[in-house]
């Protein structure tokens, strides 16, 4: 149980943030040998009795009710014509591993060599291998070719391959048939070419979240408080001996309840984790005086820690939608979906009684990854490289991916782009194209000095026109394959809407970038893990923040890239090693 003192609650460990990567650490901290006393504070609710994040085709609603969303939206975006995009975070226990779309995937080796090769020792593929597992149960299914060696035995998330619809089974034949190499299970392997399946964070037609680390846990020792909102962290400075004379010291946080609006105090003994993810990880900071000198004292708060990286660095995977008409639209699950209410709500109703039916699986198909090097013809591209005096000017390693393409098995664009959906009995489907290496990069900033009040987010979408050629080029190569594939060039009618058309030269596709394009609501790198000598470094190689002691950050916002495709398995791998670094630490008496 935890201390009290002058009616200050005191626990060993503080982790803000219940989402993906909180909860694995507040879990495996608690689990210890040494039964430290562990505090997991949340600002959203509990994830139980929320059946739309259970029920895996209930995102849709999820979004239209922003009940379990922190409601964010980015500044106009100047390369998407000045659209005001949605910048989603999960606000529940659970986090973002509530509400995303369950794709269970690592990215290329070469995504955590690179990382590791930047100044980060213990983050290479091999060293991130033990944390990917740990966190997972997979269970297989027959029609899949799973290498069971990479997969968790073990582990409170329970995921499995999903079975496509008949249109993401005509799209694989299609990627097959111009030339992509099938991998069954190339998004646990590493792999960065190919085509295969996604494993999702999906079990017995039910979801499964970070919440599930902590939820009937039953340890004593273990306090997840939901409803509660940290403000800012406390430092004082620091009188004591430590190893890096960092000047000042985390020893509690202040929170604000439903019942107590003046704040409350809450104490760690030994460390705080902040995992508030790649927005609010950084306003924590800032509000607690890490930060940029100058922003900080524009917002009226005062600067202990200069530290500039914060909030910078904003990384993601920019999206582009093609839509396709189907002649058979059985294919496909929009009648599921679009074509009456009734039926929307039989297969609600078949989700609640028997946890079967087409609400049971999240509507991405089939997967694939692609190098462009070898096809691309633009300009922009090779004035690049004759810049840089380089083969690939986008910085990826001939062992990473530029491109990620998937399916989806209904139609589905942005909200902010007022979708036509297919009522009236049509079969339509979407070719997503993923940015895999941005050179991008937004920042996160303070609107005020209230700790409530919402951040400013810029990402900084195509900002750059060779993050456009390369997205550019991926969407020509996707439209390919589907025309001339054997799975699916005889079963397309045409673009939809179906006053759209197709581009048919670059520059038509260059346009189709910036006008159809969207978020994938991977941000992170806004807490840059980096070694002493860069200068917008956040945490080191340990996630501890510079200059304070007892003090890390340990979500995605410490990944200095991305990984190749989407980063829900790094942020619990991310979980799990910060928890065994912190125990480590605290055997060895070295944390700080």
């Amino acid at each position: 149980m935890a201390n009290m003192k002058n009616d200050i609650v005191i626990y060993d460990y503080i982790i803000i943030g219940g989402g993906t990567s909180g909860a694995v650490a507040a879990r495996r901290l608690a689990e210890g040998k040494d039964h430290y006393n562990v505090c997991l504070i949340e600002a959203g609710p509990s994830h139980e009795g929320i059946d739309n994040s259970r029920m895996p085709g209930g995102l849709p609603a999820l979004f239209q009710e922003n009940l379990i969303d922190w409601g964010y939206e980015m500044v106009p975006q100047k390369g998407c014509g000045n659209r005001v995009l949605a910048a989603s975070r999960g606000r529940v226990l659970g986090g973002c591993s509530a509400l995303n779309g369950t794709v269970f995937t690592r990215g290329a080796k070469a995504d955590y060599d690179r990382i590791a090769d930047m100044g980060n020792p213990g983050w290479s593929w091999n060293d991130m291998m033990p944390y990917f597992k740990a966190s997972e149960t997979f269970h297989p299914a027959e029609w899949h070719q799973a290498d069971l060696s990479a997969h968790g035995t073990d582990g409170p998330l329970h995921t499995e391959p999903q079975p496509l619809a008949p249109i993401s089974e005509k799209v694989l034949e299609s990627f097959i048939d111009q030339g992509f190499e099938y991998k069954p299970d190339m998004f646990i392997q590493g792999e960065y070419e190919g085509v295969g399946h996604a494993v999702r964070t999906i079990h017995n037609g039910v979801r499964t979240t970070s919440a599930d680390f902590v939820h009937n846990c039953k340890m004593a020792n273990l306090t997840v408080k939901t409803n509660t909102y940290v403000d800012r962290i406390i430092l004082e400075k620091n009188n004591t001996n430590n190893r890096e004379n960092r000047e000042y010291k985390a020893v509690g946080v202040k929170v604000h309840d439903n019942t107590n609006s003046q704040g409350i105090t809450i104490k760690a003994r030994k460390e705080i984790i902040l995992s508030a993810g790649a927005y609010n990880s950084p306003i924590i900071l800032m509000h607690s005086g890490i930060g940029r000198r100058d922003h900080l004292t524009e917002m009226n708060i005062d600067c202990k820690i200069d530290l500039p990286g914060v909030g910078e660095n904003l990384l993601d995977h920019p999206i582009v939608y093609t839509s396709y008409q189907l002649k058979d639209p059985n294919l496909t699950l929009d009648r599921f979906f679009y074509h009456s209410p009734d039926t929307l709500a039989l297969s609600i109703k078949e989700w609640h009684d028997t946890k079967t039916g087409p609400m049971t699986k999240f509507i991405f198909g089939c997967f694939a990854l692609k190098r462009i090097d070898k096809t691309i013809q633009d300009p922009i591209w090779e004035a690049a490289k004759s810049e840089q005096q380089c083969d690939d000017p986008t910085g990826q390693l001939p062992n990473q991916p530029h491109i990620e393409f998937f399916n989806t098995e209904l139609y589905i664009v942005p909200p902010d782009l007022h979708p036509q959906s297919p009522s009236n009995g049509e079969g339509v489907f979407t070719l997503i194209t993923l940015l895999c290496g941005p050179q991008a990069r937004g920042t996160v900033r303070l609107s005020s000095s209230d700790p409530t009040s919402k951040p400013i987010i810029d990402h900084a979408y195509f900002d750059n026109d060779l993050d456009v050629a390369v997205l550019a080029e991926g969407c020509r190569l996707a439209h390919e394959v589907l025309m001339k594939g054997r799975g699916t060039k005889d079963i397309i009618i045409g673009a939809w809407p179906k006053t759209t058309s197709y581009p048919t030269d670059l520059n038509g596709w260059k346009e189709h970038v910036r006008a159809l394009s969207g978020t994938c609501c991977h941000a992170s790198g806004t807490c840059k893990m980096a070694p002493n000598n860069d200068p917008m470094g956040v945490v080191d190689n340990r996630l501890r923040v510079r200059n304070v002691e007892g003090l890390r950050v340990a979500d995605v916002s410490i990944l200095p890239i991305l990984n190749s495709g989407h980063p829900q398995a790094p942020a619990y791998a991310i979980g799990e090693k910060v928890a065994h670094m912190v125990l480590q630490d605290a055997e060895t008496g070295k944390s700080f």
